[in-house]
């Protein structure tokens, strides 16, 4: 059975084969890049976008899984935001108020990490805060065909902590630079382990004890 990741995130592609540990093709060794518009509602609706959109132009005979992950930061003191938007936080026009009200713009541009922790920075600026109890998020959607059976399934994972003002670090993954995982006094940025228990991996080790079922 093909495990088909459906991502164009380098640093997530090689953070989920560390975590499952057998082999994990990317959908680009079958498709041409898919850019698929996330509008859905939730983490789950974007997660089953994307693999669903990869599922459906594969031309596979023989059984196959599709995984697409989507996940976020909800920050309490943000009204849980930036959640769904975490990948695009910084194209989000508008203070901290329409922002949490969800009475912001958007404008289309790429959002680099750098540029999304800088405007959570600022937002907890113009709330006048240091820090704030947070979430990491994580929902894998898996869409495929096993012995001519439609599967669709979906796993979660959540990783409680604390955002704050840390040094910004152009080499870490997503947020991690300003949060502090609970239980720890550092920031995930600077874990060795984290793919030892990241919203991530607490989702992923769902879907390995769900393939370990259906062996």
């Amino acid at each position: 059975m093909k495990i088909i990741l459906s991502s164009n995130n380098t640093k997530k592609i090689k953070e989920i084969q560390e975590i499952l540990g057998c082999e994990v093709l990317n959908y680009q060794a079958f498709l041409d890049k898919i850019d698929v518009l996330e509008e859905g509602a939730s983490f789950r609706e974007n997660a089953f976008l994307k693999a669903r959109e990869v599922a459906k132009r594969l031309e596979l005979q023989e059984d196959f899984l599709v995984i697409a992950d989507d996940s976020g930061l909800c920050v309490e003191a943000l009204g849980g935001m930036p959640s769904i938007f975490s990948a695009r936080f910084a194209s989000l026009q508008g203070g901290v108020d329409e922002i949490m009200k969800h009475s912001f713009k958007m404008d289309l541009f790429p959002c680099s990490d750098e540029l999304n922790n800088l405007k959570l920075l600022q937002c907890l600026d113009e709330l006048a805060i240091q820090s704030s109890h947070a979430k990491f998020v994580c929902v894998i959607a898996v869409v495929g065909m096993i012995g001519g059976e439609k599967i669709e399934e979906s796993f979660d994972g959540e990783l409680e902590g604390e955002v704050g003002h840390h040094p910004l670090d152009r080499e870490a993954f997503g947020y991690d630079a300003l949060f502090i995982p609970q239980g720890y006094n550092t920031t995930l940025n600077h874990l060795p382990n984290k793919n030892n228990f990241s919203h991530r991996f607490i989702a992923m080790n769902k879907f390995k004890q769900y393939l370990k079922n259906l062996s």
